[in-house]
């Protein structure tokens, strides 16, 4: 490589570069360093950096640079030769840096408690803060690669960013109790959140996280349809009123026994053949009471007997009418789904 009287870097149309390694590395005394607006540029001698010039024009010579004197080998024709590498940096923020996650997140809604899967992306704004940390730290040993850009960086940090945004996700989402289908209208306080819990992780390298967006929280369709479904069966028992429950399990009852073919089924099968009616409102009734004013008298907790009068359960000391994981009201043994807010008891 011959030497070089003028060292600049000029950029790349449409690239978005953050690091570019001069080519050559033999440069005369008086050789001139133009950096642009911009731009910072260091001079590397033996893998350590001996000075690191602001934008502007340089004379390289011994007289302004002492440090340029260790670097002389030989005179040649007048002139003096040495070797040392020249690093141009990027200094202006990149404002768009895609992130997103690589695998959805496994969550329970708190609200609803169903398992979904959380994905998340959005993008991110960086900016060089110490370019000496930046080189040595990060690029200095990236191989002889002559230019980079700002996705060869983002890549490094792809995994980091993965996991913090699954903590912060986890930890926000829980805390305030917010479902998934709420959780669009707090993208901005979720987006400062993960900017300062980020930051520290960027300034190691040398790199200030300037901003942290969240752009979009999202489950795939088919969880969102066992939420969908889950609503649509709560805005049934509202619509039922303080029945619903009850009325609820009544037509269960019913759509069993008429896929029987005998006993219930057979009776419900023909009242609806003699097209009588006689018996199917009876007997919604009877089952609906069954179902409600006697439920069987055993422990929730522990499945055994319970003596009739029993308001504690002998065996586990279990209380024979339990509350509602939800909205604690006293529901009776065998409910499975509140009567008062729909929710299903575990």
């Amino acid at each position: 490589m011959g030497l070089f009287d003028v060292i600049k870097f000029d950029g790349v149309p449409n690239k978005k570069w953050i690091m570019y390694k001069y080519p050559g590395k033999s440069f005369f005394d008086k050789s001139t360093l133009i950096v642009g607006v911009g731009q910072v540029a260091i001079a590397v001698h033996g893998g350590k950096i001996e000075h690191i010039f602001q934008n502007g024009t340089y004379k390289l010579s011994t007289e302004n640079f002492p440090f340029l004197r260790g670097l002389i080998k030989v005179v040649h024709g007048g002139d003096v030769p040495y070797t040392m590498e020249i690093y141009f940096f990027n200094t202006t923020i990149d404002l768009k840096n895609i992130w997103g996650t690589q695998s959805p997140i496994q969550m329970i809604d708190p609200k609803y408690n169903i398992k979904v899967r959380v994905r998340a992306n959005g993008q991110y704004a960086l900016q060089i803060a110490d370019y000496q940390t930046f080189f040595t730290t990060l690029m200095g040993s990236n191989g002889d690669n002559v230019l980079y850009d700002f996705d060869d960086v983002t890549n490094l940090f792809r995994g980091i960013i993965n996991t913090k945004v699954s903590v912060i996700l986890g930890e926000y989402i829980i805390k305030n109790r917010i479902s998934f289908l709420d959780i669009s209208i707090y993208l901005n306080e979720i987006s400062k959140q993960g900017e300062l819990t980020l930051q520290n992780e960027f300034a190691i390298y040398g790199l200030k996280l300037v901003n942290f967006l969240f752009s979009s929280i999202n489950v795939p369709e088919e969880d969102l349809s066992k939420i969908t479904e889950f609503l649509n069966k709560r805005a049934e028992f509202d619509i039922m009123g303080d029945d619903r429950y009850r009325v609820s399990r009544s037509f269960d009852i019913l759509e069993k026994a008429a896929s029987n073919e005998s006993g219930a089924g057979a009776i419900a099968s023909a009242g609806v053949g003699l097209g009588m009616g006689l018996g199917i409102a009876p007997l919604m009734g009877q089952m609906a009471q069954q179902t409600t004013i006697n439920p069987t008298n055993v422990c929730y907790h522990c499945k055994r007997e319970l003596p009739q009068d029993a308001m504690f359960c002998p065996f586990c000391g279990s209380k024979k009418n339990r509350t509602c994981i939800n909205c604690n009201k006293e529901l009776t043994n065998d409910i499975l789904f509140c009567p008062y807010c729909g929710t299903k008891q575990s």
